[in-house]
């Protein structure tokens, strides 16, 4: 499979990975690959921490809402946003260079991590490989620069866990260009013409409202929105007999649990890395 375009349609996230090792020259075309992907500047602000040791990638699962299939993988590629390696050069050639007191230099290496990391997932299609992008290393930032032993200026931005798939995975629906794109400027869908494209998209979702979700998206709902928010969510969900995707996701899984970074934390760990725009 060579064609660009089938290898985006056919591509889907893995999750279940067989014990077979990536060839260290495989892995290398790969990362060679990545590491051509355009960056703001052409400064390539970012590097990649490449882990296949046990312990570590079994540290990296349990702290990823301890998803196991992380630790089954035979590598976990870690991308940061790297202003270390710029700083370093320039203590030697001198520049009025001040990236780390700049939101707008972060932001943009955000997105040069993540095209990096995109480019390395569309390369590893091509060897037979399958890849899923893991954003939960930003819950813990601080405990995963520990552990990946990071310095100043260096800070984790999205994990990719890489290998040979042991089945096919089921593509998910992405929803057309209908109703993502706009034309010179943006416009809202009228809202009945969104739901049903929205339908579409999740037309395969089923999920029953047991007593345990509904209770955990009612308490949600009661923190977030208040409790009379919650009771008309509670009077939707089950005379709908049927749990949103949303309300899953966000109202169920996508939560705040021990350990993980609130506000205040991700304001200390910002600083203590040395990227002071955060004020």
């Amino acid at each position: 499979m060579d064609n660009i375009y089938d290898i985006i349609n056919n591509r889907s996230s893995c999750r279940n990975f067989t014990d077979e090792e990536i060839p260290d020259e495989v892995l290398q075309r790969i990362l060679d690959a990545a590491c051509k992907a355009p960056s703001g500047g052409g400064f390539q602000a970012y590097s990649i921490i490449k882990i296949k040791n046990q312990e570590t990638k079994k540290s990296l699962a349990m702290l990823c809402r301890g998803q196991k299939f992380i630790e089954k993988a035979p590598v976990c590629l870690v991308f940061c946003i790297d202003y270390r390696r710029i700083k370093r050069i320039n203590e030697v050639v001198p520049s009025p260079c001040d990236l780390t007191n700049n939101f707008m230099n972060f932001w943009m290496s955000v997105i040069d991590t993540a095209i990096c990391a995109q480019t390395m997932c569309l390369a590893a299609e091509v060897e037979g490989l399958k890849s899923v992008f893991i954003a939960n290393i930003i819950n813990t930032l601080d405990i995963v620069s520990d552990l990946l032993r990071l310095p100043e200026y260096v800070c984790p931005s999205i994990m990719v866990v890489l290998g040979h798939p042991k089945n096919k995975s089921a593509l998910s629906k992405k929803y057309n260009t209908r109703v993502t794109v706009h034309d010179e400027y943006y416009k809202d869908m009228d809202i009945d013409e969104l739901l049903i494209e929205y339908e579409k998209k999740y037309e395969d979702w089923n999920m029953k409202p047991t007593e345990n979700i509904v209770d955990k998206i009612y308490e949600t709902c009661c923190k977030l929105q208040g409790k009379e928010f919650a009771e008309e969510f509670k009077d939707y969900v089950i005379k709908n007999n049927k749990v949103s995707p949303y309300e899953f996701w966000m109202g169920y899984y996508y939560l705040q649990q021990e350990g993980f970074l609130d506000l205040d934390g991700y304001i200390k760990y910002m600083k203590k890395q040395g990227f002071n725009w955060i004020g």
